[in-house]
């Protein structure tokens, strides 16, 4: 409700009905955006070879992924969270292994490997239009991922 039609309605006398609050669940592509966002950042900074920079984005998607299963168990009758613990954790292996062993090449091979999870899942999900890349032709970020 707006300013202007609480002001009409205190002038008028009327009563204003309280507002209910309603609990919803969150949005899942809002979440899946963050999720992509941290991701590739943590491809550029693979890509440019900084284990310290992906070891930070790493953890962060990883808890971004937690955050998903917590908040959306389940979306539109999509198990959510058993997808991720299907597809996506397995898929963050390689990648914690390259960044532990500060492997470069590992780590841009540990990308595609997340990157193929989404996508799989997507697939799995009716939702293959959503078709996930690597990214890191281009950033459109304003930071710099060389370590």
């Amino acid at each position: 409700m707006n300013w202007k039609i609480l002001a009409l309605a205190a002038v008028a006398g009327a009563q204003l009905a309280p507002v209910e609050e309603t609990t919803s669940t969150p949005e899942l592509a809002l979440l899946m955006g963050d999720l992509q966002r941290l991701t590739h950042k943590l491809a550029l900074s693979a890509d440019a070879g900084n284990t310290e920079l992906a070891a930070f984005y790493l953890h962060e998607s990883q808890e971004q992924l937690r955050k998903i299963q917590n908040e959306t168990p389940e979306y539109e009758n999509i198990p959510v969270a058993l997808l991720i613990d299907r597809l996506a954790h397995p898929a963050y292996v390689p990648m914690q292994e390259a960044v532990a062993a500060k492997d470069a090449k590992r780590m841009r091979e540990g990308i595609h490997a997340i990157v193929q999870a989404c996508n799989a899942c997507h697939t799995a999900t009716q939702h293959a239009f959503i078709r996930i890349t690597p990214g890191t032709e281009s950033n459109p970020f304003n930071q710099s991922f060389a370590p």
